[in-house]
């Protein structure tokens, strides 16, 4: 049997503490009081009914929902862990931004804190210990360690004192403590003071942030191989993770919204692209060896036989195959296939706008004159990482 911790006090409406009134409890739709226990553990049961003491009412009970009467009063009470203790973490709501004191270049000013400290292992499994913290403007000096280093690491506990601490705050202090951000000193100013608080508001909408800064990435398959003896290619079917694409497949809401099955293609259609273009090119399904991005202009390739250049495929989360994979121009050429395979994310490639919403799934490496996509001698096709740099 799982028990948790009830504890709150109770008042009288002249402001006094509720002292001594008997409380019983009752569990929601039942007429049966509750069985009610003195700790954790479950021994030592509480005679019914319960009393508040000095006007603390505490008791620990199985987890739910109950009804608490006191003198003629009735209050709805949730023992155990509520929805707000299961979605809050530590971190800051508002406040605790670092900056340079006007007065004392080696001393930081605190600005007015309002944050929560969620500690599940000072409470119990059904109850963590939520603590809010609140605190006004302050001015801190760097103590006498922290003038021996230039870094320091700035966070405040549950009292809300603050710490100053050489090391980056572990993952278990960032549970227990709030995150405030860091400093850096020369020893005779602060010259640099960054907050990095652990930011509670808009969560979802961090976890989104985060998502477009990767981008979309291939998850399996994806694979772009030749057709054969021509100037075609294969695509192999595959997963692709790219932000709330899945959410709707079709109109049928998913449990996968992230992530979106790629079709197979052979062979492959796309549409070509250059840097600066506002909309894609037909659609097409030979790779255009001839050609190159010239700023913009697409331009013939111009060398020896030998003369090389780098094709990029993207991969986009649609319905539809032929609407799956695009295709950027390069924009160098190089003199020989091993030199343009060797500049693969060392070319300063410039991406289109338009592609950020597809993934990078690989690099096409042809000559000018290649009718063979096949024939190594021609053409090497390398699988992008999740990644890499284009």
């Amino acid at each position: 049997m799982a028990l948790a911790q009830y504890t709150d006090t109770f008042w009288f409406p002249n402001g006094s503490p509720a002292v001594n009134i008997a409380a019983q409890v009752f569990p929601k739709n039942s007429s049966i009081p509750a069985t009610l226990y003195t700790d954790a553990t479950g021994t030592t049961q509480i005679v019914s009914p319960a009393t508040t003491g000095t006007g603390l009412l505490s008791f620990w009970a199985e987890s739910g929902e109950y009804w608490v009467h006191l003198d003629t009063e009735t209050f709805a009470v949730t023992v155990g862990m509520s929805q707000e203790q299961a979605d809050l973490s530590t971190g800051m709501a508002s406040g605790g931004e670092l900056s340079v004191n006007a007065f004392n270049p080696l001393a930081v000013d605190i600005s007015a804190v309002d944050g929560y400290i969620v500690d599940y292992l000072a409470g119990t499994q059904a109850e963590p210990v939520i603590t809010r913290v609140k605190t006004v403007d302050q001015a801190v000096a760097l103590d006498a360690a922290a003038l021996l280093r230039t870094l320091t690491w700035w966070l405040m506990d549950p009292a809300g004192a603050v710490i100053q601490q050489a090391d980056r705050p572990t993952n278990s202090q960032r549970r227990t403590h709030l995150a405030l951000g860091v400093t850096a000193q020369d020893g005779a100013t602060i010259f640099v003071d960054q907050s990095l608080p652990m930011i509670l508001p808009q969560q979802a909408n961090q976890l989104a942030d985060l998502m477009e800064a990767l981008g979309p990435f291939s998850i399996s398959g994806n694979l772009i191989t030749p057709n054969g003896a021509n100037l075609m290619i294969n695509h192999s079917a595959g997963t692709l993770f790219s932000r709330a694409s899945n959410h709707f497949s079709g109109s049928v809401l998913t449990n996968d919204p992230h992530v979106s099955p790629t079709l197979a293609q052979t062979p492959a259609q796309y549409r070509y692209i250059t840097a600066t273009a506002l909309s894609f090119g037909a659609l097409v399904n030979t790779i255009d060896v001839a050609n190159f991005d010239n700023g913009g202009v697409i331009t013939p390739v111009g060398g020896g036989s030998g003369t090389s250049t780098i094709h990029r495929v993207w991969l986009f989360s649609t319905n539809t195959a032929a609407a799956q994979l695009a295709i950027q121009y390069g924009q160098t050429t190089y003199s020989s296939l091993a030199n343009a395979i060797d500049a693969i994310g060392q070319s300063g490639h410039v991406v289109n706008p338009q592609l950020r919403a597809g993934a990078l799934i690989a690099h096409v490496v042809v000559t000018r004159t290649a009718t063979n996509l096949s024939d190594t001698a021609q053409c090497r096709i390398f699988t992008a990482g999740k990644f890499s740099t284009p």
